[in-house]
Protein backbone atom coordinates (compact mmCIF):
# COMPACT_ATOMS: atom_id res chain seq x y z
CA UNK A 1 0.00 0.00 0.00
CA UNK A 2 1.10 3.19 -0.85
CA UNK A 3 0.55 6.63 0.88
CA UNK A 4 -1.53 9.57 -0.88
CA UNK A 5 -2.78 12.36 0.50
CA UNK A 6 -2.32 11.35 3.89
CA UNK A 7 -3.93 8.11 3.21
CA UNK A 8 -3.08 4.45 2.05
CA UNK A 9 -3.66 3.45 -1.61
CA UNK A 10 -4.17 0.10 -2.65
CA UNK A 11 -2.63 -0.31 -6.03
CA UNK A 12 -4.65 -3.20 -8.25
CA UNK A 13 -2.94 -4.63 -11.34
CA UNK A 14 -5.92 -6.11 -13.21
CA UNK A 15 -4.25 -9.15 -15.44
CA UNK A 16 -6.57 -10.90 -18.04
CA UNK A 17 -8.30 -10.80 -21.41
CA UNK A 18 -11.39 -9.03 -20.80
CA UNK A 19 -13.65 -5.88 -21.98
CA UNK A 20 -13.19 -2.99 -19.82
CA UNK A 21 -16.86 -2.27 -20.43
CA UNK A 22 -18.45 -5.20 -19.67
CA UNK A 23 -20.52 -4.68 -16.78
CA UNK A 24 -18.98 -6.87 -13.80
CA UNK A 25 -15.07 -5.69 -14.11
CA UNK A 26 -16.32 -2.19 -14.65
CA UNK A 27 -18.53 -2.05 -11.62
CA UNK A 28 -15.43 -3.69 -8.97
CA UNK A 29 -13.11 -0.57 -10.89
CA UNK A 30 -15.09 1.66 -10.32
CA UNK A 31 -16.03 0.07 -6.60
CA UNK A 32 -12.17 0.11 -5.74
CA UNK A 33 -11.66 3.86 -7.18
CA UNK A 34 -14.23 5.39 -5.18
CA UNK A 35 -12.56 3.52 -2.61
CA UNK A 36 -9.08 4.91 -2.81
CA UNK A 37 -7.36 2.41 -4.72
CA UNK A 38 -5.55 2.91 -8.09
CA UNK A 39 -6.21 0.13 -10.75
CA UNK A 40 -3.52 -0.38 -13.80
CA UNK A 41 -5.09 -2.78 -16.56
CA UNK A 42 -3.08 -5.38 -18.11
CA UNK A 43 -5.11 -6.70 -21.12
CA UNK A 44 -5.71 -8.05 -23.78
CA UNK A 45 -8.66 -8.58 -25.94
CA UNK A 46 -11.72 -11.06 -24.92
CA UNK A 47 -11.15 -14.54 -26.69
CA UNK A 48 -7.38 -13.90 -27.65
CA UNK A 49 -5.72 -17.99 -27.48
CA UNK A 50 -3.31 -18.66 -24.03
CA UNK A 51 -0.96 -19.09 -26.17
CA UNK A 52 -0.87 -15.53 -27.69
CA UNK A 53 -2.58 -14.17 -24.30
CA UNK A 54 0.36 -15.02 -22.10
CA UNK A 55 3.54 -13.06 -23.79
CA UNK A 56 1.81 -9.65 -23.65
CA UNK A 57 0.66 -9.83 -20.55
CA UNK A 58 4.18 -10.48 -18.80
CA UNK A 59 5.45 -8.13 -20.78
CA UNK A 60 2.45 -5.25 -20.37
CA UNK A 61 2.98 -6.54 -16.27
CA UNK A 62 6.88 -6.68 -16.27
CA UNK A 63 6.49 -2.35 -16.63
CA UNK A 64 4.09 -1.81 -14.32
CA UNK A 65 4.50 -4.52 -10.99
CA UNK A 66 6.84 -2.48 -8.78
CA UNK A 67 4.21 -0.13 -8.65
CA UNK A 68 1.33 -2.96 -7.53
CA UNK A 69 0.16 -4.07 -4.44
CA UNK A 70 -1.74 -7.34 -5.96
CA UNK A 71 -3.31 -8.70 -8.84
CA UNK A 72 -6.65 -9.24 -9.67
CA UNK A 73 -7.51 -11.35 -12.48
CA UNK A 74 -11.02 -10.64 -14.16
CA UNK A 75 -14.39 -12.51 -14.52
CA UNK A 76 -14.53 -15.97 -16.88
CA UNK A 77 -10.59 -15.85 -16.78
CA UNK A 78 -9.89 -19.41 -15.10
CA UNK A 79 -6.92 -19.54 -18.03
CA UNK A 80 -5.26 -16.95 -16.79
CA UNK A 81 -4.89 -17.51 -13.20
CA UNK A 82 -2.05 -19.88 -13.43
CA UNK A 83 -0.34 -17.15 -15.17
CA UNK A 84 -1.47 -14.69 -12.99
CA UNK A 85 -0.15 -17.03 -9.69
CA UNK A 86 3.07 -17.08 -11.87
CA UNK A 87 3.69 -13.49 -11.82
CA UNK A 88 2.79 -13.07 -8.45
CA UNK A 89 4.46 -15.39 -6.61
CA UNK A 90 7.93 -14.09 -8.43
CA UNK A 91 6.82 -10.64 -7.71
CA UNK A 92 5.76 -11.32 -4.38
CA UNK A 93 2.28 -9.99 -4.30
CA UNK A 94 -0.71 -11.71 -3.43
CA UNK A 95 -3.14 -12.58 -6.23
CA UNK A 96 -6.92 -12.51 -6.23
CA UNK A 97 -9.43 -14.34 -9.13
CA UNK A 98 -12.44 -12.56 -9.34
CA UNK A 99 -15.02 -16.12 -9.70
CA UNK A 100 -17.45 -15.12 -11.06
CA UNK A 101 -19.04 -18.01 -12.73
CA UNK A 102 -18.29 -21.45 -13.51
CA UNK A 103 -17.54 -22.09 -17.14
CA UNK A 104 -17.91 -25.84 -16.57
CA UNK A 105 -21.54 -24.69 -15.61
CA UNK A 106 -22.15 -22.07 -18.07
CA UNK A 107 -20.33 -23.89 -21.19
CA UNK A 108 -22.08 -27.87 -19.97
CA UNK A 109 -24.41 -27.40 -17.78
CA UNK A 110 -25.97 -24.29 -18.95
CA UNK A 111 -25.98 -24.19 -22.64
CA UNK A 112 -25.06 -27.75 -23.11
CA UNK A 113 -22.43 -26.71 -25.87
CA UNK A 114 -20.37 -30.28 -25.27
CA UNK A 115 -21.51 -33.57 -23.44
CA UNK A 116 -21.03 -33.50 -19.80
CA UNK A 117 -18.51 -36.96 -20.69
CA UNK A 118 -16.45 -34.89 -23.25
CA UNK A 119 -12.94 -33.94 -23.20
CA UNK A 120 -14.55 -30.13 -23.52
CA UNK A 121 -16.60 -30.59 -20.25
CA UNK A 122 -13.19 -32.21 -18.14
CA UNK A 123 -11.18 -29.59 -19.33
CA UNK A 124 -13.56 -27.03 -18.05
CA UNK A 125 -14.01 -28.75 -14.97
CA UNK A 126 -10.42 -29.02 -13.85
CA UNK A 127 -9.91 -25.28 -15.20
CA UNK A 128 -12.50 -24.08 -12.56
CA UNK A 129 -10.79 -26.19 -10.22
CA UNK A 130 -7.51 -24.98 -10.00
CA UNK A 131 -9.02 -21.42 -10.74
CA UNK A 132 -10.48 -22.12 -7.27
CA UNK A 133 -7.18 -23.33 -5.92
CA UNK A 134 -4.17 -21.17 -6.75
CA UNK A 135 -5.28 -17.56 -5.93
CA UNK A 136 -5.38 -16.01 -2.12
CA UNK A 137 -8.80 -14.99 -2.54
CA UNK A 138 -11.56 -15.90 -4.71
CA UNK A 139 -14.21 -13.26 -5.14
CA UNK A 140 -17.39 -14.68 -5.35
CA UNK A 141 -21.33 -12.50 -6.14
CA UNK A 142 -23.69 -14.64 -3.79
CA UNK A 143 -23.16 -16.55 -1.16
CA UNK A 144 -25.54 -19.46 -3.05
CA UNK A 145 -22.71 -19.61 -5.72
CA UNK A 146 -20.20 -19.63 -2.45
CA UNK A 147 -21.68 -22.79 -1.76
CA UNK A 148 -21.65 -23.89 -4.72
CA UNK A 149 -17.65 -23.95 -5.19
CA UNK A 150 -17.56 -25.30 -1.24
CA UNK A 151 -19.47 -28.34 -2.58
CA UNK A 152 -18.60 -28.86 -6.06
CA UNK A 153 -14.02 -27.79 -5.84
CA UNK A 154 -13.92 -28.22 -1.85
CA UNK A 155 -13.35 -24.59 -2.05
CA UNK A 156 -12.83 -23.24 1.84
CA UNK A 157 -15.41 -20.29 2.84
CA UNK A 158 -12.46 -18.57 4.54
CA UNK A 159 -11.07 -17.97 1.17
CA UNK A 160 -13.95 -16.46 -0.87
CA UNK A 161 -15.18 -12.43 -0.33
CA UNK A 162 -18.68 -12.15 -1.34
CA UNK A 163 -18.53 -8.85 -3.85
CA UNK A 164 -22.03 -8.53 -4.93
CA UNK A 165 -22.51 -7.73 -8.29
CA UNK A 166 -23.57 -4.47 -8.14
CA UNK A 167 -24.74 -1.21 -10.63
CA UNK A 168 -23.17 1.83 -11.49
CA UNK A 169 -24.39 4.61 -10.65
CA UNK A 170 -23.63 7.47 -12.18
CA UNK A 171 -25.31 6.01 -14.98
CA UNK A 172 -28.41 3.58 -13.74
CA UNK A 173 -30.49 6.60 -11.34
CA UNK A 174 -33.79 7.46 -11.56
CA UNK A 175 -35.12 9.90 -15.01
CA UNK A 176 -38.03 11.42 -16.78
CA UNK A 177 -39.47 8.98 -18.89
CA UNK A 178 -40.22 9.85 -22.74
CA UNK A 179 -43.88 10.92 -23.37
CA UNK A 180 -45.54 7.11 -23.59
CA UNK A 181 -47.78 6.67 -27.40
CA UNK A 182 -50.32 5.15 -25.06
CA UNK A 183 -50.81 6.31 -21.49
CA UNK A 184 -53.12 3.26 -21.04
CA UNK A 185 -51.18 0.98 -21.30
CA UNK A 186 -48.50 -0.57 -19.20
CA UNK A 187 -45.11 -1.13 -21.26
CA UNK A 188 -43.25 -4.45 -19.78
CA UNK A 189 -39.72 -4.62 -20.65
CA UNK A 190 -37.26 -7.47 -21.22
CA UNK A 191 -33.89 -6.59 -22.34
CA UNK A 192 -31.28 -8.99 -22.58
CA UNK A 193 -28.91 -11.64 -24.87
CA UNK A 194 -32.17 -14.81 -25.46
CA UNK A 195 -29.37 -16.74 -23.05
CA UNK A 196 -31.16 -19.95 -21.76
CA UNK A 197 -31.42 -18.72 -17.71
CA UNK A 198 -33.55 -15.55 -18.91
CA UNK A 199 -36.38 -17.77 -19.84
CA UNK A 200 -37.74 -16.43 -22.90
CA UNK A 201 -39.93 -19.19 -23.55
CA UNK A 202 -41.35 -19.06 -20.08
CA UNK A 203 -42.19 -15.28 -20.96
CA UNK A 204 -43.65 -16.16 -23.95
CA UNK A 205 -45.82 -18.36 -22.93
CA UNK A 206 -47.04 -16.14 -20.23
CA UNK A 207 -47.35 -13.48 -23.18
CA UNK A 208 -49.67 -15.98 -24.68
CA UNK A 209 -51.79 -16.20 -21.69
CA UNK A 210 -52.06 -12.78 -21.57
CA UNK A 211 -53.10 -12.01 -24.87
CA UNK A 212 -56.68 -10.50 -24.70
CA UNK A 213 -55.37 -8.64 -22.01
CA UNK A 214 -55.10 -5.14 -23.39
CA UNK A 215 -53.07 -3.06 -20.68
CA UNK A 216 -49.89 -4.47 -21.27
CA UNK A 217 -47.08 -3.88 -24.07
CA UNK A 218 -44.38 -6.10 -24.54
CA UNK A 219 -41.04 -4.51 -25.61
CA UNK A 220 -38.05 -7.20 -26.38
CA UNK A 221 -34.29 -5.32 -25.99
CA UNK A 222 -31.62 -7.26 -27.64
CA UNK A 223 -30.25 -9.56 -29.78
CA UNK A 224 -28.78 -12.96 -29.29
CA UNK A 225 -28.58 -16.82 -29.50
CA UNK A 226 -32.16 -17.57 -28.63
CA UNK A 227 -33.78 -14.59 -30.60
CA UNK A 228 -34.50 -16.36 -33.72
CA UNK A 229 -36.17 -18.89 -31.85
CA UNK A 230 -38.23 -15.90 -29.79
CA UNK A 231 -39.22 -14.35 -32.84
CA UNK A 232 -40.25 -17.38 -34.54
CA UNK A 233 -42.29 -18.42 -31.69
CA UNK A 234 -43.80 -15.06 -31.28
CA UNK A 235 -44.63 -14.90 -34.85
CA UNK A 236 -46.27 -18.58 -35.03
CA UNK A 237 -48.35 -17.86 -32.14
CA UNK A 238 -49.73 -14.68 -32.91
CA UNK A 239 -48.07 -13.05 -30.47
CA UNK A 240 -48.00 -9.02 -29.91
CA UNK A 241 -44.74 -8.08 -29.12
CA UNK A 242 -42.46 -5.29 -30.01
CA UNK A 243 -38.55 -6.78 -31.00
CA UNK A 244 -35.89 -4.07 -31.02
CA UNK A 245 -32.37 -4.65 -31.41
CA UNK A 246 -29.59 -4.30 -28.97
CA UNK A 247 -28.89 -1.02 -28.18
CA UNK A 248 -25.44 0.79 -27.39
CA UNK A 249 -25.15 0.40 -23.45
CA UNK A 250 -25.79 4.63 -23.22
CA UNK A 251 -29.17 3.80 -24.43
CA UNK A 252 -29.87 0.83 -21.95
CA UNK A 253 -30.91 3.60 -19.27
CA UNK A 254 -33.77 5.25 -21.41
CA UNK A 255 -34.83 1.80 -22.50
CA UNK A 256 -35.51 0.75 -18.63
CA UNK A 257 -36.98 4.90 -17.93
CA UNK A 258 -39.41 4.01 -20.50
CA UNK A 259 -41.02 1.16 -19.16
CA UNK A 260 -43.62 0.34 -16.52
CA UNK A 261 -42.39 -3.33 -15.24
CA UNK A 262 -39.19 -4.41 -16.13
CA UNK A 263 -38.67 -8.50 -16.39
CA UNK A 264 -36.06 -10.13 -14.38
CA UNK A 265 -34.97 -13.88 -15.51
CA UNK A 266 -37.08 -17.01 -15.32
CA UNK A 267 -35.46 -19.80 -16.53
CA UNK A 268 -35.18 -22.60 -13.95
CA UNK A 269 -31.42 -22.78 -14.67
CA UNK A 270 -28.23 -23.30 -12.30
CA UNK A 271 -27.42 -20.15 -13.28
CA UNK A 272 -30.20 -18.46 -12.46
CA UNK A 273 -30.57 -19.49 -9.01
CA UNK A 274 -26.57 -18.62 -8.69
CA UNK A 275 -25.86 -15.22 -10.10
CA UNK A 276 -27.87 -11.90 -9.62
CA UNK A 277 -28.57 -10.46 -12.93
CA UNK A 278 -28.06 -7.20 -14.27
CA UNK A 279 -31.88 -6.92 -15.50
CA UNK A 280 -33.01 -7.38 -12.19
CA UNK A 281 -30.76 -4.42 -10.07
CA UNK A 282 -30.30 -1.93 -13.05
CA UNK A 283 -34.36 -1.28 -12.88
CA UNK A 284 -33.92 -1.71 -9.19
CA UNK A 285 -31.44 1.15 -9.63
CA UNK A 286 -33.75 3.60 -11.64
CA UNK A 287 -36.29 3.26 -9.21
CA UNK A 288 -38.93 1.03 -11.66
CA UNK A 289 -41.09 -2.26 -10.73
CA UNK A 290 -39.47 -5.25 -11.00
CA UNK A 291 -40.92 -8.53 -11.43
CA UNK A 292 -38.38 -11.57 -11.34
CA UNK A 293 -38.09 -15.19 -10.95
CA UNK A 294 -37.57 -16.23 -7.37
CA UNK A 295 -33.84 -17.27 -6.77
CA UNK A 296 -31.71 -17.94 -3.27
CA UNK A 297 -29.14 -14.99 -5.05
CA UNK A 298 -32.60 -12.52 -5.18
CA UNK A 299 -33.39 -13.11 -1.49
CA UNK A 300 -29.79 -12.36 -0.48
CA UNK A 301 -30.40 -8.76 -0.95
CA UNK A 302 -34.65 -8.37 -1.97
CA UNK A 303 -37.62 -9.38 -0.28
CA UNK A 304 -40.84 -10.71 -2.49
CA UNK A 305 -44.02 -8.21 -2.22
CA UNK A 306 -41.25 -5.57 -0.17
CA UNK A 307 -38.66 -4.67 -2.72
CA UNK A 308 -39.98 -6.19 -6.14
CA UNK A 309 -42.51 -9.38 -6.98
CA UNK A 310 -40.77 -12.63 -7.14
CA UNK A 311 -42.80 -15.24 -8.92
CA UNK A 312 -41.67 -19.11 -9.64
CA UNK A 313 -38.98 -20.05 -12.13
CA UNK A 314 -40.63 -21.69 -15.52
CA UNK A 315 -43.63 -21.09 -14.84
CA UNK A 316 -45.53 -19.04 -17.29
CA UNK A 317 -48.80 -19.09 -15.21
CA UNK A 318 -47.54 -17.37 -12.59
CA UNK A 319 -45.66 -15.04 -14.01
CA UNK A 320 -48.79 -13.96 -16.05
CA UNK A 321 -50.47 -13.54 -12.47
CA UNK A 322 -47.63 -11.47 -11.54
CA UNK A 323 -47.95 -8.99 -14.36
CA UNK A 324 -52.16 -8.91 -13.80
CA UNK A 325 -51.44 -8.25 -10.10
CA UNK A 326 -49.13 -5.37 -10.30
CA UNK A 327 -51.46 -4.10 -13.39
CA UNK A 328 -54.34 -3.68 -11.17
CA UNK A 329 -52.06 -2.30 -8.50
CA UNK A 330 -50.59 1.29 -9.35
CA UNK A 331 -50.22 1.75 -5.67
CA UNK A 332 -48.27 -1.47 -5.01
CA UNK A 333 -46.06 -0.50 -8.20
CA UNK A 334 -44.81 2.74 -6.92
CA UNK A 335 -43.74 1.13 -3.45
CA UNK A 336 -42.06 -1.77 -4.58
CA UNK A 337 -40.40 0.74 -6.86
CA UNK A 338 -39.53 3.04 -3.79
CA UNK A 339 -38.25 0.41 -1.62
CA UNK A 340 -36.22 -1.46 -4.45
CA UNK A 341 -34.47 1.41 -4.63
CA UNK A 342 -33.88 1.79 -0.91
CA UNK A 343 -32.41 -1.18 -0.84
CA UNK A 344 -30.56 -0.80 -3.60
CA UNK A 345 -28.73 2.02 -2.63
CA UNK A 346 -28.41 0.56 0.95
CA UNK A 347 -26.25 -2.45 -0.43
CA UNK A 348 -25.10 -2.56 -3.76
CA UNK A 349 -23.71 0.80 -4.95
CA UNK A 350 -20.18 0.85 -5.79
CA UNK A 351 -19.43 2.98 -2.81
CA UNK A 352 -21.06 0.43 -0.01
CA UNK A 353 -19.61 -2.92 -1.97
CA UNK A 354 -16.20 -1.14 -2.72
CA UNK A 355 -15.51 -0.06 0.93
CA UNK A 356 -16.32 -4.29 1.72
CA UNK A 357 -13.97 -5.66 -0.79
CA UNK A 358 -10.99 -2.82 -0.09
CA UNK A 359 -11.20 -3.86 3.64
CA UNK A 360 -10.77 -7.49 2.80
CA UNK A 361 -7.55 -6.44 0.65
CA UNK A 362 -6.03 -4.80 2.61
CA UNK A 363 -6.16 -7.50 5.12
CA UNK A 364 -4.66 -9.86 3.00
CA UNK A 365 -1.77 -7.59 2.25
CA UNK A 366 -0.97 -6.38 6.10
CA UNK A 367 -1.37 -10.30 6.85
CA UNK A 368 1.68 -10.82 4.27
Amino acid sequence: MHPAGGQLTVRICYLGGFDPQYSRNNFLRQALAENGCEVVMCRVPPGMPTAQKYPQLIAQYAKVWRNCDLLLVPESQQTTVPLGWMLARLTGKPVVFDFFLSMHEMVITERRQFSPRSRQARRHAASDRLAGYLPDILLVQTRRFASFLQARYQVQPAKMHVAPLGVNDAVFFPRNRAIKKDPARLTVLYFGSYIPNHGVPVILDAIALLRADRRFHFRFVGDGEGKAAALAAAQARGLEIEFVARVDFSAVPQQISDADIVLGVFGDTPQADMALANKVLQPLAMCKTVLAGDTHSIREHFVHGEHLQLVPLANAAALADGLRALAADAGMRTRLAEAGYERFRERLTPRVVGADLRARLERLLTAR
